[in-house]
């Protein structure tokens, strides 16, 4: 199994890196990467921290209008793009973004961001794509990454807090083998995991005492959305404050080209 530890990664040119270059390789051809030490843990901490005093209201065994279930004891919950989760080295870190330029294109978006907790007990979740195919099986496993899941645990995922059990590989099968043993992830607080959309994986059960949450972000080609997980009206892509994008840095605004597009249109 792949692992990047972007510790080792120096200078300014980190898509010229022998570490994402690696990355890239694992994705193109597993499905998936993991990048270690993205974040300072004490960082990940006061991040869980503001979760916990923020968002508690979701950490609740009820759907909620602007909240998706998606296994028993799970929820894809919004989360605002504002205090620590509205700094940069979160929602675009400069390890996660090139990487996925790489994988996709340079004038790749963030197409949605937000969490996705496991509350104490949850039980196994159902094996599945994020998304579905852009085409008939018979080309769509042949294609390019169109969009990648961003993962970045709050808490470690492992055997006790669950993890994520994934299919190496799948992202090419047209069909899911129910044969193949799946991988589960052990993924420490500060390192991250990014997937190809099409890669097939679940959540394993959450056997401690405590919520486990994880934020998440779909990266994606600029021509991209993702319908399946947002049915509702209710709930939102991205969540921010007026006057967020104008505080996005220079070499970050490409991420959310898509929406200042759609506003200009509106007008």
């Amino acid at each position: 199994m792949t692992r990047i530890d972007c510790r080792q990664i120096s200078g300014d040119d980190l898509a010229g890196s022998e570490q994402v270059r690696l990355a890239f390789d694992s994705l193109t051809r597993h499905g998936f990467a993991i990048l270690d030490h993205v974040l300072p843990q004490e960082r990940v901490r006061a991040l869980n921290a503001e979760f916990a005093a923020g968002y508690d209201r979701y950490l609740q065994n009820s759907e909620l209008d602007d909240t998706l279930k998606v296994g028993n004891k799970r929820y894809m919950i919004p989360v605002a793009l504002s205090g620590g989760f509205g700094d940069p080295l979160v929602y675009a870190n400069p390890f996660v973004v090139a990487l996925a330029r790489h994988v996709l294109e340079p004038d790749a978006i963030l197409e949605s961001f937000g969490a996705v907790v496991s509350l104490a007990g949850s039980r196994q979740q159902h094996i599945h794509r994020d998304g579905r195919l852009l085409f008939d099986s018979a080309i769509s496993t042949m294609l390019p990454a169109h969009a990648l899941t961003f993962v970045l645990p709050l808490v470690d995922m492992n055997d006790i807090n669950g993890t994520t059990a994934i299919s190496p590989g799948s992202h090419r099968w047209k069909v899911r083998n129910e044969e193949a043993p799946p991988v589960a992830l052990d993924v420490p607080a500060g390192s991250c995991v990014l997937w190809d959309f099409r890669l097939y994986h679940g959540g394993t059960s959450n056997r401690s005492d405590a919520t486990r949450p994880i934020l998440y972000g779909t990266y994606s080609r600029h021509w991209y959305r993702d319908s399946r997980n947002f049915e509702k009206k209710e709930q939102r892509h991205l969540a921010f404050d007026e006057g967020f994008l104008d505080s996005v840095p220079e070499d970050r605004r490409s991420l959310f080209a898509h929406l200042v597009a759609a506003d200009a249109m509106a007008r």
